[in-house]
């Protein structure tokens, strides 16, 4: 699997020195400070709070003082340039959180370059926290730059000793992104009680209108949902996104357990097998215990997700209407049309279908596959009445995920006529059919090389190979999707897809 690569910067929960932690790329490490107020939901992060937010932003380039460092290294794999001596970063203004260049001897205090008491910005890496769309009062001019001797917190950068500054810039690559949280080892234990709260925030409108349920991190590890549905929470508090007709329920956090460990699932995968179970074996089985009357309370769903291979964003629905016995269903319009508004342009369909396929082999070698296990929070919304869609936001560390997530529950908001804003664009460009599921028979199966799920392959390309040799080629012009690189024996090494004509 190909992974963006990463700095990450982790500090303790609970320590006398809340910005105090350490920053590691790959096996180096230094230690580190952040904002003296230490670490905030980056949804929450406002200018001049001194906190720094947490989450996953992009590198795109470093300056350094050249007359400070005259022997600044030349040959460095990451974009580097010359301070201009008339650099501003703007903090406030039309031009919030963008480098301007002064005028004459305007503003000479407010300079990169200029000189100062200590030496800390003579090297600094942007970090792209709220610069793609900037918003004004969200927060500004975060950097990597040189910490103070005694190790003081900072105004919200990243800071290191100035001693490991330099090694630092060798070790940047371009694309790099930086990863910022707490450690996660020192979560609060789960304590695995039947009372563990599952937190529902509600939005009523005054008028009559959809009741509309948003979901995040159904899978603990992925992010984005959680961090999205907690900026607009908070932006309908403040008033900013007014809801006018219908209902519209939150929950940021639905498996807190795997939430808790930063893992994919608890003691098992709440988004299969999801129903009301009458004797709960384990964690997910009693918050499928509350979630399940969620979704029979509500008429449409938008479940936020991402994965873990390289790929696209896309969305996934349901079947088209239909009264067979798999997946009866009736709303493909309204369902479809929502989908195509999320934002991402490519759909996929075809899931429970093709999950029967990886069911029906595993009864085959023996291991009873069961075709309820692919029921999830989507397949059983249809089950109840309503609609709904997967988004996966990207990878994991993507970190336009939370973004992608967030535009998504603005459009579905403004689609359903929940709120008094224009209905979204069409977005859909494409889409694709899940036809068949190939499982992981023994040991050393494997994929012939590391594909991301939407990747194209020809008819006859090889895909993989079994242990004992057997080469496993597309059976037609098609798509490899969720690429497992690391499978076990009788799980999915990967889905194969086709293209789809139902959004053309």
């Amino acid at each position: 699997m190909t992974t963006l690569p990463t700095i990450k910067v982790r500090l303790p929960r609970e320590a006398a020195a809340t910005h105090q932690g350490m920053l590691s790329i790959g096996e180096w490490s230094t230690p580190c400070v952040v904002g003296e107020a230490g670490l905030i939901v980056a949804s929450l992060k406002r200018e001049g709070d001194k906190r720094t937010p947490i989450g996953v932003f992009p590198l795109r380039y470093g300056l350094y003082d050249k007359a400070a460092l005259p022997d600044f290294p030349r040959d460095l794999a990451f974009p580097f340039v010359p301070m201009g001596e008339a650099m501003i970063w703007e903090e406030d203004g039309p031009n919030y959180n963008r480098l301007v260049l002064a005028e004459g001897d305007e503003r000479r205090d407010e300079r990169l370059a200029r000189q100062r008491a200590e030496p800390l910005f003579e090297i600094v890496v942007p970090i792209g926290y709220n610069d793609a769309v900037a918003e004004a009062g969200r927060g500004s001019a975060l950097f990597i730059h040189a910490a103070r001797q005694d190790l003081r917190g900072t105004a919200g950068c990243i800071a290191v000793p100035s001693a490991a500054l330099i090694e630092l810039a060798r070790r940047l690559e371009p694309g790099m992104v930086i990863d910022i949280d707490h450690e996660p080892g020192l979560a609060a234990p789960y304590v695995g009680s039947p009372r563990q709260a599952l937190e529902i925030v509600r939005f009523e409108g005054l008028a009559p209108g959809p009741r509309l349920l948003v979901t995040g991190a159904v899978h603990g590890n992925e992010h984005c949902g959680p961090l999205a549905i907690a900026r607009v929470i908070e932006e309908c508090r403040e008033g900013r996104i007014a809801i006018r007709r219908g209902s519209v329920s939150f929950v940021p956090v639905v498996n807190h357990k795997a939430y808790l460990q930063n893992t994919r699932e608890g003691d098992r995968n709440l988004n299969r097998d999801l129903r009301d179970y009458v004797i709960p074996q384990c964690y997910e089985d009693l918050v499928a215990n509350r979630l399940t009357p969620l979704l029979r309370q509500h008429q449409v769903l938008l479940d936020i997700h991402s994965f873990r291979s390289r790929g696209e964003p896309f969305i996934f629905v349901g079947p088209p209407d239909n009264d067979g016995e798999l997946e009866p269903f009736a709303d493909v319009a309204a369902e479809s049309a929502l989908a195509d508004c999320l934002g991402p342009e490519l759909v996929m369909h075809g899931w429970l279908a093709a999950h029967k396929r990886a069911m029906d082999k595993q009864a085959e070698l023996g291991a009873g596959g069961i075709i309820s296990r692919g029921v999830g929070t989507t397949e059983y919304m249809r089950f109840a009445g309503g609609y709904g869609v997967t988004i996966e936001c990207g990878q994991h560390q993507e970190p336009r995920a939370v973004d992608i997530a967030y535009a998504a529950i603005r459009n579905t908001l403004a689609h359903l006529g929940l709120v008094d804003e224009p209905a979204p664009p069409r977005r859909v460009k494409r889409s694709i059919e899940l036809v068949d599921a190939v499982l992981c028979v023994s040991p050393g199966d494997q994929l012939e090389k590391p594909f991301a799920t939407g990747d194209k392959v020809a008819a006859g390309e090889i895909i993989a190979r079994r242990a004992d040799g057997e080469v496993l080629t597309a059976p037609s012009d098609g798509f490899v999707i969720f690429p497992n690189s690391d499978p076990k024996p009788l799980v999915e090494l990967y889905y194969f897809g086709v293209a789809s004509h139902r959004f053309e």
